[in-house]
């Protein structure tokens, strides 16, 4: 079994740096999951042994050095020694110093992900053969379009992707990945809890991770499980069909699936052995083991689900009092690693855009859906008022409008 110290030679034998890839074949071990290199190389990283290097692990500057041969002092040398004592000591100070400006006049990477400059100074040393495989050429055009299709979710969100005539596109453009972010309250839950039935129902295979209730409880609490339960019985919808095709990752649960690595690898096994087409993470919090890293976790998801043909909704916690906006857990850039993203929010009106959009006068409080942003296909880009229903469910209170070019 590969322990950390074999990373640590490795790595030594590498000039002191190598990619997760190169680690993982070197030393003939998986990249990810237990006991995996990702895994030693973050154990590593915690200990201050390595460090991540945009896509490269390196040994910090302490690891790398050569340890120093211990010799014994003899004896007599002792009064030379400490002779010399107050001179070495004045020594270590001036390095000291110098150490401390260097370190003041030293710009910070932004992040750990920093690409580097290094590599767009050095000449080209890979084969052409080789780099020209990287480098792709559009298909001919019969090839090159694909039909803009929509995930139905069965829910009013279908009407709120349109294709470039106007017209509704029937669902979520597939395989699209989207966050949907709010305030806490506003419905984000109840509304892919809907999603999540209805689909289930539908005969196709979902995928639901939850961070903020647990699936199933021992206790006489109404769990999720007993919630979703009860809307597909309002919605007369078929629970084994349901049970079927519904997988759950509960992380309240089973806390050590909040590891990064486990909850990938339970991931990728789940969704590779049934085929999912549909993930729902509520919430995406559930990822951040670092501050920063939520970004990053959301990134690598959302890469795989495109890869694989899933199709995913990231649950998202609106950060700051500013409503109807980007401002997310995660920061704006988690909005640009995804395909779009849909607001479920609160609060009152104020803004002369709102009130047109709203049909409703300064100051008055509203619940909204909107589709924010959409890099895949057109949209809706007005404000759509929507309630929570006495049976819990989020619905819209008015008719979803048509864009002027649908009305012509």
């Amino acid at each position: 079994m590969v322990e950390e110290n074999d990373i640590v030679e490795f790595l030594k034998a590498q000039g002191g740096q190598a990619s997760l890839s190169e680690i993982a074949e070197g030393l003939n071990m998986p990249k990810y999951g237990p006991k995996s290199a990702y895994a030693l190389l973050q154990s590593l990283k915690n200990k201050g042994v390595v460090e991540r290097r945009g896509e490269l692990w390196a040994l910090t500057i302490e690891e790398a050095k050569p340890k120093p041969v211990e010799k014994p002092v003899e004896a007599a040398a002792q009064p030379q020694l400490q002779a010399a004592a107050p001179e070495i000591e004045s020594l270590v100070r001036a390095m000291a110093q110098t150490l401390a400006e260097a370190m003041r006049s030293a710009r910070t990477p932004a992040d750990e992900w920093e690409l580097a400059t290094k590599p767009m100074t050095t000449r080209i040393e890979e084969g052409e053969e080789k780099l020209s495989t990287l480098v792709l050429k559009p298909d001919e055009a019969v090839e090159a379009k694909k039909p803009l299709l929509g995930f139905p979710t069965g829910t009013f969100i279908d009407q709120l992707f349109l294709t470039p005539d106007g017209k509704s596109l029937g669902g979520i453009p597939i395989c699209g990945q989207f966050a949907i972010t709010g305030l806490p309250g506003a419905g984000k839950s109840i509304l892919v809890e809907e999603i999540a039935v209805r689909v289930a129902a539908s005969g196709r295979k979902v995928l639901y991770a939850t961070a903020e209730d647990t699936w199933k409880s021992a206790t006489p609490r109404f769990d999720l499980q007993s919630r979703l339960k009860q809307k597909a019985d309002i919605l007369g919808l078929d629970w084994n069909k349901i049970r079927g095709n519904l997988f759950v990752l509960d992380t309240v649960a089973y806390p050590e699936l909040r590891d990064w690595n486990t909850f990938a690898e339970t991931y990728r096994y789940v969704a590779e052995k049934e085929k999912i087409e549909l993930a729902i993470i509520d919430s995406v919090t559930v990822l951040e083991a670092y501050r920063g890293a939520l970004k990053y976790r959301v990134m690598e998801l959302a890469r795989y689900n495109q890869v694989h043909g899933i199709t995913a909704l990231y649950v998202n916690q609106r950060s700051s009092e500013v409503w109807d906006s980007y401002d997310m857990a995660g920061g704006i850039g988690l909005a640009h690693n995804l395909d779009g993203t849909i607001i479920v929010d609160y609060g009152r009106v104020y803004w002369y855009d709102q009130q047109v959009d709203l049909g409703v006068d300064r100051g008055e409080f509203v619940r909204i859906v909107r589709v924010l942003d959409c890099r895949m296909c057109n949209f809706e880009r007005r404000r759509i008022r929507v309630d929570i229903t006495k049976d819990g469910f989020l619905r819209a209170i008015e008719p979803i409008p048509k864009t002027p070019e649908a009305e012509k």
